[in-house]
């Protein structure tokens, strides 16, 4: 009933007996189990006498399965957690957007053990150091998404997955993902948007260490086994020669799941995003010249990353050139609403509205 941050085709539907099994084996092979309930709004149904009991339920069957911690997103739900379920360890996800000292203290003072940070720091050096100075608890950074840098999709793309992955949904999981679709047309009309992205080399994962940056999450949980296992060598080993895009969460899978909820949409071309490679050899040193500037401000005057990715990144042309016509077919028809067949009715409402 709470959802998560994620939603679409490619996440596993869990049945309450198999999840009970794959944590009981996670268990047996010396992992912790931690579960998403990380979705950014409940429709204030937190509030509604029965599905407030469903809720405890819930958490209750969490608790008795013996899940070891939960990443929540609702501040309401970290003191009713620490609350009534003080066996659960709370992680505050990356949706929480934890981008400042201020905002690290406040959830803290809340009851979480541990904090993701918001993604959009990662190479705010200044700040990372402050906030671990400021707090107690563990504290966390997502290595390796390729999400838009301060992404104005972002609050309203968490938001249509949130609801879109809660059972309650009327719509019962369908969703435009008009965001992801935006996404992919930002990265591959302007390139430098691939070196902006807030992921962090497996070179670079010392200097987060130092700091005292206590773990780190790699995202891609929709992708395949074989992707995830090559991912987490490359981390756990600290090294990736070749091409960085193949760890990093890129927007092949997302854009299958935009693809899904796409009636009439031109599958072939949407599974099938052009080849993109990021020489990580040649960006050795890349993450030094963060240390010293502010990018949050001064990025308008800077020219580093479109240098860098003229430098590093390699996109088929016409691959390239035939997606992003796609792209743009796909947004037409969502944002002229010819893909709802609506235009009858909205002409039809227009004229009433105005009578």
């Amino acid at each position: 009933m709470i959802g998560s941050g994620g939603s679409g085709p490619d996440i596993p539907q869990m049945t309450i007996s198999r999840a009970e099994e794959y944590i009981s084996l996670a268990h047996s092979a010396g992992f912790k189990f931690n579960y998403l309930l990380n979705a950014p709004c409940l429709n204030n149904m937190e509030w509604h006498e029965d599905t407030h009991r469903e809720l405890l339920q819930h958490l209750g069957w969490l608790s008795d399965i013996g899940v070891d911690s939960v990443t929540v997103a609702i501040p309401y739900l970290i003191e009713l957690i620490k609350r009534q379920f003080p066996n659960l360890k709370v992680e505050a996800s990356t949706i929480t957007h934890v981008n400042s000292v201020a905002r690290a203290k406040f959830l803290e003072s809340l009851g979480v053990d541990a904090i993701m940070l918001d993604s959009n720091i990662n190479r705010d050096f200044r700040l990372l150091k402050e906030i671990r100075n400021s707090v107690k608890c563990e504290l966390g950074v997502l290595t390796n998404s390729l999400c838009l840098y301060q992404c104005p999709y972002e609050y309203y793309h968490n938001n249509t997955l949130g609801h879109a992955s809660q059972g309650q949904n009327p719509l019962r999981g369908f969703y435009m993902d008009y965001c992801v679709l935006h996404c992919a047309l930002s990265s591959l009309t302007d390139k430098s948007q691939l070196i902006k992205s807030r992921w962090i080399r497996p070179e670079d994962i010392h200097i987060y260490q130092e700091m005292g940056i206590d773990f780190f999450k790699i995202g891609g949980r929709a992708m395949s086994t074989k992707w995830i296992l090559n991912a987490t060598r490359a981390y756990a080993s600290l090294s990736y020669p070749g091409n960085l895009y193949d760890i990093l969460s890129a927007l092949t899978s997302k854009l299958r799941s935009a693809e899904s909820n796409l009636p009439g949409a031109k599958t072939n071309a949407i599974a099938s995003p052009p080849r993109v490679y990021i020489d990580n050899q040649s960006l050795e040193g890349f993450i030094d010249f963060f240390k010293k500037k502010d990018c949050l401000s001064g990025c308008n005057n800077c020219n580093y990353c479109q240098e860098v990715a003229d430098r590093v990144v390699t996109i088929d042309q016409d691959e390239e050139d035939k997606y992003i016509s796609v792209l743009k077919s796909l947004l037409g028809e969502l944002t002229s609403s010819s893909m709802f067949r609506a235009r009858e009715f909205y002409v039809a409402s227009n004229i009433s509205t105005r009578a």
